[in-house]
């Protein structure tokens, strides 16, 4: 294929470190002869919010084929139209890159990154038109230059002044993110699959071994789905900062975002800590997306656009059984010990048990108000919603262990994944929202309402059946109170704290500053407000580092005043001193014959 296979073509320059600006051309071949009409999507597949990306656009202009300019007229937020004309035309605009996130677009002196649906103009009614893609070359931008991709190539281009790049339409297009800059690249093998671990950002971590363990964890997704895997090509992209945790899944990468001084050093123990386990959990997380949300789909968004929200109760299925798999998988591979996984679990079960909200919405109106709710959290999250994420991941362990029970071990969820695989991912055909009731029912012919009634879960808020489930495998559930604020659950303590407080807060000079309040906790019935400086428990100053210490060593049963400022107003409240709530959760082996029928 050559430059001019190619009806819709686009030219990328990084042009400015300092202004953060990418500049962008776009020609189109045969342009609408009533005026074509260009949109730059709304949001970005895989997170459902809508972000406004056109806000970054810059002064966007247009010529013919003679060089005259053509009238761009806006017609809304991210559309515009260009006058009729015949024959070629070429636009040329710039965009603000300046948001450090998966979803963005960003350039500072390290390294360019972009999503193509923070850059690249839709050309309406040619969207499933062949593109192409070319980067001018900004080696004099940076100390060392390279580009990572998973953009088809065009012809092994050895063009010095561009890469040159194709794409089948606009969809495959936006689905590649692209670095370019000063990186460090390590490849290795999944299976069949050519990998790239990158990072960017400066790091001291040892590459090979975190190469290595993905490796390992990575083939049991192949395992889960089979062979041949619908890649050949695959790359981990990540962008490393002091504090960061994320990760957007694409076609055949992932963009991740993740503190660097988290990863393995050299010499570090065998063991992963935690902060290296979560990091693979989410690359697991990831790339089991690459057949769980990139090719098995919902038809919701399947039909929908990028112009606006497309609703879907179907998030459950897509985020929460991927949040089961990702961390079962890490232990599948035997990189991390089953005692460890269980300590996972159990922490997923405290942030749920702590979720007031798991009383208030359903896991399915959780996934419908995605765009509102759930990605536009505030201080209230935690009274009113429920994480499809983490709900969802523990609903998939129950219908893991009620399938593995109902059908005598014969079945189970890597029994239903199959199948989304061979009738709907390997055939594009896009799942209805009763998509798992029909799997059991149909294919696998099972009853599970013994064991576990999924429409109650999906559509009440009834409490999940998690512990007698567990029961069954021998595996105890056991609650005890919180340790301190960071406690996230997952073993058991010697020391738990004596009383409620039920807020999050953050540290001030002179007190803290309530940031949460947790409905039906001592706090909340005492009528302490998020944004209440707290100065003093029974007319002691109290601090950070002390006001949970203060508060345990109450009377119990006492009530005392707990002084604050308010809008800087100097008030007391009543504070009565109840027991810690058992909101904890850490799990136990009873039985390890029955444990491995579920972990097997």
């Amino acid at each position: 294929m050559t430059k001019h296979d190619f009806p819709i073509q686009y030219e990328v320059s990084l042009s400015s470190i300092a202004g953060h600006l990418f500049d962008v051309s776009l020609y189109i071949q045969s342009p609408n002869s009533t005026g074509q009409i260009l949109s730059l999507p709304a949001w970005i597949p895989g997170s459902y919010m809508i972000r406004d990306f056109a806000k970054h656009l810059i002064k966007l202009t247009a010529m013919d084929s003679q060089g005259n300019s053509l009238q761009v007229s806006k017609l809304d937020k991210q559309t515009w139209q260009v006058t009729p004309t015949e024959g070629p035309i070429s636009l040329q605009y710039q965009l603000y890159a300046f948001d450090l996130s998966v979803r963005g677009a960003y350039i500072n002196d390290q390294y360019g990154f972009f999503n193509g649906s923070n850059l690249f103009l839709e050309v309406q009614g040619q969207s499933d038109s062949p593109c192409m893609l070319s980067i001018i070359n900004a080696k004099h931008l940076f100390n060392h230059y390279a580009i990572a991709t998973t953009m088809s190539t065009l012809n092994q281009s050895t063009d010095p002044q561009a890469d040159h790049y194709h794409a089948q339409n606009y969809a495959e297009l936006i689905d590649h993110p692209v670095l370019m800059g000063d990186f460090d690249t390590l490849s290795f093998k999944i299976d069949h699959i050519d990998c790239e671990l990158v990072f960017a950002g400066g790091h001291q971590s040892d590459m090979q071994r975190i190469a290595d363990d993905l490796a390992i964890v990575c083939q049991q997704h192949i395992n889960l789905f089979g062979n041949p895997a619908p890649i050949e090509r695959y790359i981990f992209i990540t962008l490393l900062t002091d504090a960061a945790f994320g990760g957007l899944e694409h076609r055949a990468s992932t963009a991740l975002m993740y503190a660097r001084n988290d990863l393995p050093g050299f010499d570090e123990p065998t063991l992963p800590s935690d902060n290296y386990r979560n990091f693979l959990s989410l690359c697991s997380h990831e790339f089991f997306h690459t057949w769980h949300v990139k090719r098995i789909r919902p038809i919701e968004l399947v039909e929908g656009t990028l112009c606006d929200e497309t609703y879907t109760e179907q998030l459950w299925i897509y985020e929460g059984f991927t949040s089961y798999y990702d961390d079962l998988l890490v232990q599948r591979s035997n990189v991390i010990s089953v005692e460890n996984y269980l300590s996972v679990v159990a922490q997923n079960l405290t942030r749920l048990q702590r979720n007031i909200g798991r009383s208030k919405q359903t896991i399915s109106a959780s996934s419908f108000d995605a765009w509102t709710k759930f990605y536009k959290q505030d201080e209230s999250a935690i009274n009113n919603i429920v994480s499809y994420y983490n709900k969802g991941a523990i609903v998939a362990l129950c219908l893991d262990l009620a399938i593995r029970l109902a059908s005598k071990q014969h079945y189970n969820l890597d029994s239903v994944m199959q199948i989304l695989w061979r009738d709907f991912g390997q055939t594009t055909k896009a799942t209805p929202k009763t998509v798992i009731h029909d799997i059991i029912k149909h294919d696998l012919q099972l009853d599970i309402t013994n064991y576990f009634d999924l429409d109650k879960a999906l559509y009440s808020t009834e409490e999940l059946p998690v512990e007698r489930l567990l029961k069954e495998f021998g595996v105890v559930l056991n609650y005890r109170a919180k340790t301190d604020l960071n406690d996230k659950g997952g073993s058991a303590a010697s020391k738990v704290t004596k009383h409620d407080f039920g807020v999050q807060f953050k540290a001030l000079n002179i007190g803290i500053e309530i940031t949460q309040v947790t409905e039906q906790s001592s706090a909340y019935a005492a009528g302490i407000l998020v944004g209440d400086i707290v100065v003093a428990v029974d007319n002691w100053q109290v601090n950070a580092s002390t006001v949970l210490n203060m508060i345990d060593r109450l009377k119990p049963e006492s009530q005392v005043k707990i002084t604050l400022l308010r809008d800087k107003r100097l008030l007391q409240v009543s504070f009565d001193v109840r027991p810690a709530p058992f909101d904890t959760v850490y799990l136990s082996i009873e039985d390890h014959e029955k444990m491995q029928l579920w972990l097997q």
